[in-house]
């Protein structure tokens, strides 16, 4: 592109002092290059259209000064309102189960490790009603993170699962006790 841009404005000079007659012919001189362009003034304008079905994003407006070489895109903005879907993701409860295998102490330590944001005494609350309940509500989250943390908790050696909100009547975060393990 520069090799092109030399001979251009190489061509340029040689033909405005070949055809010049008041431009002074030096025989010992270098040429000097102008990186000016001799082209018209007035600027170019593209202009683009959505109608040919390939998307776009709105017409856009493009316009070159070739007298500074200085190209500006103006882009239109198209407000088009996408509808949303008013349906809420439904909560899912990670459900913790009680075996007699594992500590208070180990359960514990396997919680926080798994939910970063469970604090000791939340963890011990749980571990004390999945004891007496056969089973309690670790966290609500969306499906995919109640995925994560029962199979975080399944990894620990830990009996876990995940329910929708919608099976579990009043809401406790205690558990329904329904099940013992």
């Amino acid at each position: 592109m520069q090799i092109l841009t030399l001979f251009i404005a190489l061509a340029a000079c040689l033909s405005a002092a070949a055809f010049s007659p008041a431009a002074p012919r030096a025989s010992h001189h270098a040429p000097t290059f102008s990186h000016r362009r001799t082209a018209s003034s007035a600027p170019t304008i593209l202009r683009m259209s959505d109608s040919g079905g390939g998307g776009g994003g709105g017409g856009m407006e493009k316009s070159k000064d070739k007298k500074k070489g200085l190209s500006t895109i103006v882009i239109d903005k198209t407000d088009t309102q996408m509808e949303e879907d008013e349906t809420p993701e439904e909560q899912w409860r990670v459900v913790l189960h009680n075996d007699e295998v594992h500590t208070f102490n180990y359960v514990i330590r396997s919680l926080q490790k798994v939910i970063g944001t469970l604090d000791k005494k939340k963890a011990f609350d749980i571990c004390t009603v999945t004891h007496g309940q056969g089973q309690a509500t670790v966290t609500e989250c969306w499906k995919e993170q109640a995925m994560k943390y029962c199979l975080g908790l399944q990894r620990q050696g830990l009996t876990a699962s995940i329910a929708p909100e919608s099976k579990f009547e009043g809401g406790g975060g205690g558990g329904d006790g329904s099940e013992s393990g």
